[in-house]
């Protein structure tokens, strides 16, 4: 087996409240994230939530991933697969306010085995699990500052 770690962070021009209200809004996941199809919430509980995740898999599959999510409010949220394509994946959204500001911090483990060890890990250490990430970010960036833009109106 072999395992995949990735982190990356940035700056976005939001308290971090406004960041973490994105994060916790898995309803809107599918409309942040390009590559989730749909997500259907199967339970949800005060600080975590189980789903359903329809999703591209890097441009290799689509496919069904049953998915765990943690919210450590106001400053984390952990993101487990439970069934799905991977041996372990694991992501993870640490916020550090910085005032009006929030840095953060994206990580990310993915371990495969089989045969899809030796594709897998070729194309994930291809950059293609950094961009994701990246894009990721970004997604969460755009929806944080919109939503400052908002709540002074």
């Amino acid at each position: 087996m072999k395992t995949l770690r990735l982190v990356i962070a940035t700056t976005i021009n939001a308290p971090a409240d406004c960041v973490y209200a994105v994060l916790a809004d898995l309803t809107r996941y599918p409309k942040i994230f390009r590559y989730m199809h749909d997500l259907r919430v199967v339970e949800q509980r005060d600080h975590s939530a189980l789903a359903e995740i329809e999703e591209d898999i890097f441009g290799m599959m689509v496919a069904k991933v049953l998915t765990k999510f943690v919210f450590e409010p106001p400053l984390k949220v952990l993101i487990e697969q439970v069934k799905g394509p991977f041996e372990r994946a694991v992501a993870w959204f640490h916020l550090e306010p910085q005032g009006e500001r929030t840095k953060v911090v994206h990580g990310a483990e993915i371990t495969v085995g089989g045969l899809f060890a030796k594709i897998g890990m070729m194309l994930l250490g291809n950059g293609i699990a950094k961009a994701r990430m990246t894009e990721e970010l970004k997604a969460v960036k755009r929806e944080a500052e919109k939503l400052v833009v908002a709540r002074k109106t």
